[in-house]
C-alpha cells in the first residue's frame, strides 16, 4: 500500500471525525440554550408566583394596592410607600423579564404579557401619578420600552377597568 494514500485516507477520517464533534458540539449547545430558556422561564414565573404570595399574605396590601391604582396622589405619604412597595417589585420583575427577552432567554408571548400587565397598571388614575414620578428611577430603555407598549398598543387597557375589583367603586371611602 502507497503511504501517500494511506495518508489521504488518514487525513479524510480525521477530518470526518472534526465534522461529526462539531455537528455534536452544536446539537449539546442547542440543547444547554433551551434549557436555560427553560430554567428562565420556570424562574421568572416562581418569582412572580411569590410576588402574588405577598399580596394573599398581607389582605391590606390589596386595599393599598386598589387605592394608589386609583388615587394615589391624595393618599397620605404611608399610603404611597405601601403602593409604591408593592409596585416596585412588578416593575423590576417586569424589567428582568424584558432584559430576558432581549438576550432570547424569555419568549415573546411572556414578555409580551407583562408587560401588558404593567402598562395596565402604568395607565390607570393612580397608576399614571406613581409613574410620573417614579419612572425617572428605571432603567431608559425598559422606560422607553413600557411607554412605547402604552402609546401604540392596540389593546392597552387600565387594570381598574379590567378588573372590578380595583375600580375605584369598589373603594371603602369612609
Amino acid at each position: 500500500m502507497n503511504w501517500e494514500i494511506f495518508r489521504v485516507i488518514v487525513e479524510a477520517i480525521g477530518g470526518l471525525a472534526v465534522i461529526i464533534s462539531l455537528l455534536y458540539l452544536a446539537k449539546q449547545m442547542r440543547e444547554n440554550r433551551l434549557l436555560a430558556i427553560a430554567e428562565s422561564q420556570r424562574a421568572v414565573m416562581s418569582t412572580y408566583i411569590e410576588i402574588q404570595a405577598s399580596f394573599k399574605n398581607t389582605p391590606s396590601s390589596i386595599a393599598d394596592f386598589r387605592n394608589g391604582l386609583n388615587r394615589y396622589e391624595t393618599l397620605d405619604p404611608d399610603s404611597q410607600a405601601r403602593f409604591t412597595q408593592l409596585m416596585w417589585p412588578l416593575i423590576n420583575h417586569g424589567e428582568m423579564v424584558y432584559e430576558m427577552h432581549k438576550t432570547g432567554l424569555m419568549g415573546s408571548m411572556s414578555c409580551e404579557r407583562f408587560m401588558a400587565g404593567l402598562v395596565g397598571m402604568i395607565t390607570t388614575e393612580g397608576g399614571a401619578k406613581w409613574w410620573e414620578i417614579m419612572r425617572v428611577m428605571i432603567g431608559p430603555e425598559y422606560v422607553a420600552a413600557l411607554e412605547h407598549t402604552r402609546d401604540t398598543s392596540e389593546q392597552t387597557y387600565k387594570l381598574t377597568d379590567m378588573w372590578h375589583f380595583y375600580n375605584s367603586d369598589s373603594l371603602d371611602l369612609k
